[in-house]
C-alpha cells in the first residue's frame, strides 16, 4: 500500500493498488518471454514511439520495447504471467517453492479465506420488516394515532 500525494489538501490517504502477484522463475523475465511457446500466449502491447511509459526514463522494458520502467516492474507482463501461472502453463518455469503454492494445494482450513478481488470494506444494512406507517408523513401520523 502506498500513500497518495495530497498536495497540501489534508492528511495523506492510503491508496489501494491491485498489483499482480510476484513469482520467481528459473530464468530472467526477458529470457522467459523469448521462449516461443510462451511468447505465443502473451498479448504483446502496441509499440509506442518516443513515449516514456513510467517514472524512470532510463529504465528499459523488454516487453513493451520502451523506456519508463524495468521488465521486473511491468504490470502488463505481470498480469499476463499471473494468468499463465494460474492455469499452470508456467509450472515448469517456476522455482520449486512457488510451484507447490501456485497449484492450489492450500490447507483445508483456509478455503474461502482469500478473495480474487480484495475486500475494501463492509457495508452493514437492515432489510425487510415493517417500516411503521407508510411513505408520507400523513400516513405515518395516521398509523401512530392519537
Amino acid at each position: 500500500m502506498t500513500l497518495k500525494k495530497n498536495k497540501g489538501k489534508g492528511p495523506a490517504r492510503p491508496r489501494e493498488t491491485n498489483r499482480p502477484p510476484r513469482y520467481e522463475f528459473v530464468m530472467g523475465l526477458a529470457d522467459l518471454i523469448a521462449i516461443p511457446n510462451i511468447a505465443a500466449r502473451l498479448k504483446v502491447p502496441k509499440k509506442t514511439k518516443k513515449k516514456v511509459l513510467g517514472p524512470k526514463p532510463d529504465a528499459w522494458c523488454e516487453f513493451h520495447k520502451s523506456f519508463g520502467h524495468s521488465i521486473n516492474s511491468c504490470l502488463a507482463l505481470g498480469y499476463q504471467l499471473a494468468e499463465l501461472v494460474k492455469c499452470e502453463f508456467l509450472k515448469d518455469y517456476l522455482l520449486e517453492k512457488q510451484a507447490v503454492q501456485s497449484t492450489g494445494s492450500q490447507p483445508a482450513g483456509n478455503e474461502g479465506q482469500q478473495h480474487e478481488v480484495p475486500i475494501h470494506g463492509e457495508i452493514h444494512s437492515i432489510a425487510g420488516g415493517f417500516s411503521g406507517g407508510g411513505c408520507t408523513a400523513s400516513q405515518r401520523k395516521k398509523y401512530a394515532g392519537p
